[in-house]
């Protein structure tokens, strides 16, 4: 899947910083590791978008 996000640098570095520091506690285990695995690889794409555009 592709989602392209228009972001300014505050929202940007917010989410990431959100992505970064949330826990999931639903009290599902599975949930749980399912929001964390995606908030992780929103994180990276975030990460490698900040770097590509300063290549």
């Amino acid at each position: 899947m592709h989602i392209q996000l228009d972001l300014n640098h505050n929202d940007r570095d917010a989410l990431l910083r959100h992505c970064r520091e949330f826990v999931p506690s639903s009290g599902d285990a599975r949930e749980d590791s399912r929001l964390a695995d995606a908030l992780e690889t929103l994180a990276v794409a975030l990460e490698q978008a900040l770097l590509m555009k300063h290549e």
